[in-house]
């Protein structure tokens, strides 16, 4: 095994050890070296810059073995009676939720910030706890839900699945912006946008980034 490798089961490890058995006392000079009490599991970036954890390939790219200011950690809730990890985000300049209580299956998972290795339902928040995003995942290649601005208005709505993907998107104001599909291959079948007059617009590209963009500078 690479030292890589043995860094990363040591860290399963401490899960398995913090929720499957019963703690003892830490001695004060150990005691004395802990940043925190909490359960944490991970760190991960927000993707603005390249992490370089030298992790194997399993664990996400942005995950991190520090605090990352404008990123993300992660907590360990718990286990239920089939082996499945409770986990929850959260963000790190306020420590307020960036996720709900959420179950994942592997301990590679725990490593994992892309949202398909959840199972389940979901609910992503900004960081002043509006909602940003609720989804359903049904396995880890089909999933449904919806992003939100921070008024409340719904942005997209999606469906994500074995037949192709389908994606809806809305202005502030409530009025249709964009829509597209795409076949299971990935080959774009239908497309069309408007501006928020309600007149065709060409440039659906810009119309979708526009409006991605804004939910992304608000979280």
């Amino acid at each position: 095994m690479t030292a890589k490798r043995l860094l990363h089961l040591a860290l399963i490890s401490l899960v398995i050890t913090l929720v499957g058995c019963s703690t003892t006392p830490i001695p004060a000079k150990i005691k004395s070296q802990m940043s925190t009490s909490q359960a944490i599991v991970a760190y991960f970036g927000n993707g603005e810059t390249a992490q370089s954890c030298n992790c194997i390939s399993e664990v996400d790219a942005n995950y991190s073995a520090t605090p990352v200011p404008n990123g993300y950690y992660r907590v360990l809730l718990g286990r239920n009676a089939e082996g499945l990890f409770l986990i929850q985000d959260f963000y790190q300049k306020n420590k307020r939720a960036q996720s709900s209580p959420v179950w994942v299956k592997e301990p590679n998972d725990l490593f994992n910030f892309n949202s398909n290795v959840i199972i389940g339902s979901a609910t992503l928040y900004y960081p002043d706890g509006k909602i940003l995003e609720v989804f359903t995942n049904t396995d880890r290649d089909s999933r449904n839900g919806e992003g939100f601005y921070k008024t409340g208005q719904r942005a997209t709505k999606y469906v994500d699945d074995n037949t192709g993907t389908q994606f809806e998107f809305w202005y502030q104001s409530g009025k249709p912006a964009a829509k597209y599909t795409r076949s299971a291959s990935g080959e774009l079948t239908y497309a069309e946008a408007w501006d928020e007059s309600g007149n065709k617009a060409e440039d659906i590209d810009a119309i979708i980034n526009e409006i991605t963009k804004k939910m992304d500078t608000e979280s």
